[in-house]
């Protein structure tokens, strides 16, 4: 069988797709993957075949910045990007699923059934958070407003009513996408970010239940898999890291992932003050070389990047913005996080990881050193943060996720053959 599948959006995004693509091809299958230009080598280094994806996410800070505002982030990377560009978005998804069996999706690539109904195959989503789900049986944290979630308990009508708000302002947001329809000679169809984001043959909900309980009003074609892991095979240890794991006690790690680093330099400046008070070693993955610390201390190593399933299990704690990769390898390690959520799935994956009793969480109007300290101390101290989070470690070793994944893939195929 060949498998196209298509990611939009940062390597926390591309990764999962990857993790799916190898254990495809492990399995004998032929795979492709689009992705923005940027990840070319990301995906060829995994030994997957490559097609370019528009549109690319900008890398300037200032625009980075403009699509993270907790508020008007996600209508903006909407309508300026993800619906801007649908024609290219369409013929690229074209190229990578022309000669496919299956097409499987990220978010925000609203054009796959339209490919697959045009080429004739069938296809499937991935949601990798939550969030994704909209459900109002188990309301997540809307980065837009965040002020109804203490509402949650008052029952399912409040986050419904929200949700109805919301198709209506999408539809708005979405008028490019019914008119790109149009020029198809199709009809404008339902409200793509509510209505028609979940594929009838399958959604693979990627991460496990202890995180988020599968719910009846998600699609009744979730299959719930669990954390989506991947790890580059031909990236070399890297020595410098290696050295500085072996020669101390397990070190704090600060990240903001690949893209929110190139946004907030002021965090590393402040972690680095962060570890001084706490007198505890420190690892900054700062992105891509973006930061930059401008001072040196032994205890304290500063780098691009290093891979988190290799540093967090022989790390103390991790302190990052919440993204659900990171979620996930803080929890594979087993070890406590405090969490700085910026916008999207973050607030919602973070007050997840709250209740898991394995995090507390920053405000991130509040990135100041001694803030941090303070957050960092207290998942130190208590022992019941690290049991818990090593609890789900032991849940997720045991979790068969690409074999489910790839089963139902499998699946799929045979019955529409």
């Amino acid at each position: 069988m060949r498998i196209a599948l298509a990611s939009f959006g940062s390597l926390g995004d591309l990764h999962p797709i990857l993790a799916i693509a190898v254990a495809a091809q492990a399995r004998g299958h032929d795979v492709a993957v689009a992705a923005s230009p940027n990840y070319e080598d990301n995906v060829r280094r995994a030994g997957v075949e490559f097609y370019p994806l528009r549109p690319a996410i900008p890398w300037d800070p200032i625009r980075l910045a403009y699509y993270f505002d907790m508020r008007r982030g996600p209508e903006r990377l909407l309508r300026e990007v993800a619906f801007a560009e649908l024609p290219n978005t369409h013929a690229d998804l074209r190229s990578l699923a022309k000669g496919a069996d299956l097409l499987v999706v990220g978010e925000l690539l609203y054009t796959a059934p339209i490919v697959a109904e045009e080429i004739g195959i069938p296809w499937m989503n991935v949601v990798l958070a939550p969030t994704s789900f909209l459900s109002a049986s188990d309301p997540c944290v809307l980065a837009p407003a965040p002020f109804l979630y203490p509402f949650r308990h008052l029952g399912k009508w409040i986050h419904q009513l929200a949700y109805m708000a919301g198709r209506i302002q999408g539809r708005l947001w979405a008028k490019e996408f019914f008119a790109f329809r149009r020029r198809l000679g199709l009809p404008a169809g339902p409200n793509p970010i509510f209505d028609s984001k979940h594929s009838p043959y399958g959604t693979l909900a990627m991460f496990p239940s202890f995180f988020a309980k599968a719910q009846t009003d998600w699609p009744s074609s979730t299959l719930q898999t669990g954390f989506p892991y991947f790890e580059q095979p031909s990236l070399p240890v890297d020595r410098v890291v290696a050295d500085f794991l072996g020669s101390g006690e397990p070190p704090l790690v600060f990240t903001l992932g690949s893209i929110v680093a190139h946004f907030e330099p002021d965090f590393y400046r402040e972690a680095y003050e962060a570890a001084i008070r706490l007198q505890r070693r420190a690892i900054l993955l700062t992105g891509c070389g973006a930061i930059r610390i401008g001072r040196s201390n032994p205890k304290i190593l500063a780098v691009d990047y290093a891979r988190l399933h290799e540093i967090l299990p022989r790390s103390a704690a991790v302190v990052h913005a919440g993204g659900i990769g990171t979620c996930g390898e803080a929890l594979r390690a087993g070890i406590p996080s405090v969490i700085i959520p910026f916008s999207f799935d973050q607030p919602d994956n973070a007050q997840r990881m709250k209740r898991l009793g394995v995090a507390e969480i920053l405000s991130r109007r509040s990135i100041k050193a001694t803030a941090i300290a303070i957050k960092l101390e207290h998942v130190l101290r208590d022992p019941s943060y690290t049991l818990r989070a090593r609890n789900c470690a032991n849940q997720i070793n045991n979790d068969p996720t690409m074999d489910l994944v790839l089963d139902k893939m499998e699946s799929l195929r045979a019955s529409v053959e």
